[in-house]
C-alpha cells in the first residue's frame, strides 16, 4: 500500500515537472497533496492561476544569482559597499544620524581636523560610509593627504565606539537613526580594512616580483617577450609547444591574446610569434595565464562549434546558456526547457525570451512595456511627493512659501520644501525674516521645481530600465503628463489681491408649477427679473422683465397657466412690486 502511494506521488511529480520544469518543489508538493496527487488536477490548478494573473512560484534563477556572486563577490566587504554606497541613496537629514556620524568620524580619524572632516562629510551628502571611505583613501595616499588639513592633538576616544565594544553599543542603542549610523560605521570599518589588506597584498606582490627579477638578472635567466618585447624573468613567462623552437611570452600578453580570441568567438590558442609558428599551448602552460572564467568561455565556444559541425537536426540552444538539445519542430512545442542545473530557464523558441505561455510574443512585449511605463510613472510620482522628515506624512505644495508645516495631528513639524530639513525663517534667503542670501529660497516657482524633479526622476528611471532591458523599445517608454516649466520670473512673495467690485445680488428665477398651492397662497413670490449679460467693465445689474419662467410646452397642455402676465393676480402683484 505504501509502495503504491509512493509510486502515485512520484508519477504525479514527474508528470507535472515535464510540463512545468521550473515549478517550486515546495509549492508542487503542497498543491499535489491537496489534490490527492492527481497530476491532471495539479496541472489544471497551475494553469488556472496563470490565467487569473497569479503565476506559480518558480525555482530561484540560479544563473542570475551565480552571475551576481561572480561579479560582486560573496565577502562581507563587498556586501557592505553594495548596501551603503549605491546610487539611490539620498542626502541624510536626520539630526541624530548626522551628529553621531561626525562624532565617530572624528574619533576614527583622530589627527584629521574637524573642519576637513566636515567638508568631506558635506560633499558626500552627510553619508557616513562614503565619507569614511573617502577620508581613509585620502590619508593612505600621500599625494592626496598633503592638501588635507591635520591637527596636532588627537581627538579623545570614546570607549563605547571602539571595535571591541561596537556590537554591544549597537544592541543597547534605542534611537533608530543612531543605530543605523553605528551599523554603517561597522560596515565602513570592515570595508576599509578589506581594502587595506588588498592594497598591502598588492604591494607585497610587487616587491616580490621586483626581487624575483633582480635574482633572474643575476642568474642570467631573463628573456624577451615575443609580443611586447619587454624583459621578464623566465619563471614568469609561458612558452608554446613548438619542440624545435619555443617562443616565450609574458603572462599579461598571453592573457590578453586569450581574451581577444574569445571576443572573436574562437577557442584555439596558437603561438603569437611573428615567424609563423602555429603551435599551441599545453594545459600546464595555459593554467599560468588563464583563470576559471576564461577557461569556461573557451570550453563553451568549443562545445558550440562541435555541435554546429556535427549537423544535428532540430538542434535547439538555450538563449541564456550554451546548453543545447534535440527538440521537435516549433509548431509542436514553442517552449525550450533548459536542463543546465545552473540555468533551468524555460524560454520561448520564437522570441528567444523567457516563456510567456499562454500569451503570444506580441502580448508579452506589450505587457512588459506597460510594466516598464508603470515603473517610470511611480518614480515620477515619488519625485513629486514630499514627506515629512519627522512622521513621514506625504504632501505636495500647490502655492505659497517653502516653509512647510506638517498637518498631521501631534506632529506639526516645520521643514524646508527645497532641502527637506527642519527649519525656521532664518533657514531661507529672506533677510527681512532673519535669513541670508545664498540660503534656500523662501519663494520660488513650485511648478518649475516640480517639473525639474519629475523630469529628472523620469530620465533616471528610463535609463535604469534600458540598462536592465536593452532590447526594449525606448519610444514605448515615453510617459505623457510630464510637468512643463513655466518661463518667466518667480511669483511675487505677496501677490496683489484682486480688486473687489460692488455688485447687486442676482436671484435665480423660480419656476412655478404647483397651481393649487399658488391659488391658495396668492402669488407670494416677488418679481424676479432674469439676469442679463453685464456691460464691459461694469457690474452686472438685473433688468426688469414682465414675465415668469414657464414650464415646458408639453406640460402646459395638462396644467393651468400659472404666473402668466395676463393673470389678474400677477398684474396686481406687479402694481405693488417695488421696481429697482
Amino acid at each position: 500500500m505504501a509502495d503504491n502511494a509512493e509510486r502515485t506521488k512520484s508519477e504525479c511529480t514527474a508528470a507535472v515537472l515535464d510540463i512545468f520544469p521550473d515549478v517550486c518543489p515546495d509549492y508542487l508538493e503542497q498543491t499535489a497533496a491537496k489534490l490527492g496527487y492527481n497530476h491532471d488536477l495539479v496541472v489544471d490548478e497551475i494553469m488556472r492561476g496563470i490565467d487569473e494573473g497569479e503565476p506559480y512560484p518558480k525555482l530561484p534563477d540560479q544563473k542570475i544569482l551565480k552571475r551576481k556572486r561572480d561579479a560582486h563577490g560573496g565577502d562581507e566587504a563587498s556586501r557592505a559597499r553594495r548596501k551603503y554606497d549605491h546610487a539611490d541613496r539620498h542626502k541624510e537629514t536626520s539630526s541624530n544620524y548626522v551628529q553621531l556620524s561626525r562624532k565617530v568620524l572624528a574619533q576614527d580619524f583622530p589627527r584629521a581636523a574637524v573642519k576637513s572632516i566636515g567638508k568631506v562629510f558635506a560633499e558626500k551628502d552627510n553619508l557616513l560610509f562614503r565619507t569614511y571611505v573617502a577620508i581613509d583613501k585620502i590619508l593612505r595616499d600621500k599625494d592626496l593627504s598633503a592638501s588635507f588639513e591635520m591637527k596636532k592633538t588627537r581627538t579623545p576616544t570614546a570607549a563605547e565606539y571602539l571595535p571591541a565594544r561596537l556590537d554591544q553599543t549597537i544592541l543597547e542603542t534605542k534611537n533608530p537613526d543612531a543605530k543605523r549610523a553605528l551599523e554603517e560605521l561597522r560596515a565602513a570599518r570592515l570595508f576599509c580594512q578589506s581594502e587595506a589588506a588588498k592594497s598591502n597584498a598588492a604591494a607585497a606582490k610587487e616587491r616580490e616580483e621586483e626581487e624575483n627579477f633582480k635574482r633572474a638578472e643575476e642568474d642570467g635567466t631573463v628573456a624577451e617577450c615575443g609580443c611586447c618585447f619587454g624583459d621578464f624573468a623566465m619563471n614568469r613567462m609561458v612558452c608554446c609547444d613548438n619542440p624545435s623552437n619555443e617562443h616565450n611570452f609574458c603572462v599579461q600578453c598571453a592573457r590578453l591574446n586569450a581574451e581577444n580570441i574569445i571576443g572573436l568567438s574562437k577557442y584555439q590558442l596558437v603561438c603569437m610569434s611573428t615567424d609563423g609558428c602555429n603551435a599551441g599551448f599545453s594545459n600546464s602552460q595555459r593554467s599560468l595565464f588563464l583563470d576559471d572564467k576564461l577557461i569556461a568561455a573557451l570550453d563553451r565556444i568549443e562545445a558550440e562549434d562541435v555541435l554546429r559541425m556535427a549537423g544535428v537536426e532540430n538542434l535547439e540552444t538555450c538563449p541564456f546558456c550554451p546548453f543545447a538539445a534535440e527538440y521537435p519542430p516549433v509548431e509542436e512545442n514553442k517552449e525550450f526547457s533548459c536542463a543546465n542545473p545552473e540555468c533551468l530557464v524555460v524560454s520561448c523558441r520564437l522570441c528567444k525570451g523567457e516563456t510567456h505561455i499562454p500569451k503570444s510574443c506580441e502580448e508579452a512585449v506589450s505587457e512588459n512595456h506597460s510594466s516598464a511605463r508603470r515603473e517610470i510613472e511611480e518614480a515620477m510620482s515619488a519625485a513629486l511627493i514630499r514627506k515629512c522628515n519627522k512622521c513621514g506624512t506625504p504632501f505636495i505644495k500647490e502655492s505659497g512659501c517653502n516653509k512647510m508645516t506638517c498637518t498631521r495631528s501631534g506632529c506639526g513639524n516645520v521643514q524646508c520644501y527645497v532641502c527637506a530639513k527642519s527649519c525656521d525663517y532664518a533657514h531661507f534667503n529672506d533677510t527681512s525674516r532673519g535669513g541670508k542670501q545664498g540660503n534656500c529660497p523662501l519663494f520660488d516657482g513650485s511648478v518649475n521645481r516640480h517639473a525639474d524633479d519629475v523630469n529628472k526622476a523620469e530620465e533616471r528611471a528610463r535609463k535604469k530600465i534600458m540598462d536592465d532591458n536593452p532590447d526594449i523599445d525606448e519610444n514605448l517608454l515615453k510617459v505623457d503628463g510630464s510637468i512643463k516649466e513655466q518661463k518667466g520670473k518667480n511669483p511675487a512673495p505677496n501677490p496683489a489681491p484682486v480688486p473687489r467690485v460692488a455688485r447687486e445680488p442676482v436671484m435665480q428665477r423660480v419656476i412655478l408649477e404647483n397651481a393649487p398651492l399658488l391659488q391658495d397662497l396668492g402669488n407670494p413670490f416677488p418679481y424676479i427679473p432674469p439676469p442679463q449679460p453685464p456691460a464691459q467693465g461694469q457690474p452686472r445689474r438685473p433688468q426688469p422683465y414682465n414675465g415668469f419662467a414657464q414650464p415646458p410646452a408639453q406640460n402646459n397642455q395638462q396644467r393651468p397657466r400659472v404666473g402668466h402676465p395676463d393673470d389678474t393676480k400677477c398684474q396686481e402683484a406687479r402694481r405693488h412690486q417695488t421696481r429697482p
